[in-house]
């Protein structure tokens, strides 16, 4: 399955409810192996997994579902447009669509859509900035350089500012019940920790070379993906923690 370097490795931990509660300290991982290979849509660009599907958000208006054997169901969701970002929660799947401005659609896991509403970003520039955190939607908003947080339906909540959020490639995963880092593309700092209960930066790092991709792998343990420089994308551990 040809994923954009963030996704190349799915982590089969817990649902995401216990991800973002329940995750443990473990010891970071020192090799990898492939297991399996899907072919999927074209140019996949964001990855999920809960209860036993993997749901991949191709270029072209998709979001393609696969289960535990490997079996694809294509387009299982429709959309107008590139699949951002995808996130589950709670039986309900979160897609960010690619616009100007982006669009956030809620879908059951019977891929049947229940809501939607717009978020205001309109940079245009690609990037899987979302995720959950105590029942709360959070997503980077690039044009005004800050965090927004959503209830699950849609209703706006705080912003948090972060001058660090540029207009390169960004994702963004939870860590722990009030914090997120990023994984900012070519900027300087490249990867950072945002408490968003504070609205400070923990820490910032410029550890990896054009990280493109960031999802915890345990409690403290973060894996990094960067730029493709050749034919081969690094995968890097970080200490969530530090930043070291």
């Amino acid at each position: 399955m040809m994923l954009q370097p963030a996704d190349d490795i799915i982590i089969n931990l817990p649902n995401q409810k216990q991800r973002t509660n329940k995750l443990q300290s473990r010891a970071p991982p020192t090799s990898i192996k492939l297991i399996k290979q899907v072919t999927v849509g074209y140019k996949p660009r964001a990855v999920c997994q809960y209860k036993g599907y993997t749901y991949v958000g191709c270029l072209y208006g998709a979001v393609d579902r696969i289960d535990e054997g490997g079996n694809v169901t294509s387009a299982f969701i429709k959309l107008a447009s590139q699949a951002e970002g995808i996130v589950a929660y709670e039986d309900r799947l979160y897609t960010l669509m690619y616009g100007r401005p982006y669009t956030v659609y809620v879908h059951d896991l019977a891929g049947q859509q229940l809501c939607s509403w717009k978020h205001e970003d309109s940079s245009g520039n690609v990037g899987r900035f979302l995720t959950v955190i105590n029942n709360k939607l959070v997503i980077a908003d690039k044009t005004n350089k800050r965090f927004t947080i959503y209830t699950l339906t849609g209703e706006r909540g705080r912003n948090v500012p972060c001058v660090l959020i540029t207009k390169n490639y960004l994702t963004i995963c939870h860590v722990g019940d009030n914090s997120v880092l990023a994984a900012n593309g070519d900027a300087k700092p490249g990867l950072y920790r945002v408490n968003l209960t504070a609205g400070d930066v923990v820490w910032t790092s410029d550890k990896v070379d054009g990280p493109i991709g960031v999802v915890m792998y345990s409690k403290d343990v973060a894996l990094v993906t960067s730029h493709s420089r050749s034919n081969k994308v690094k995968i890097w551990t970080l200490n969530a923690d530090t930043g070291i």
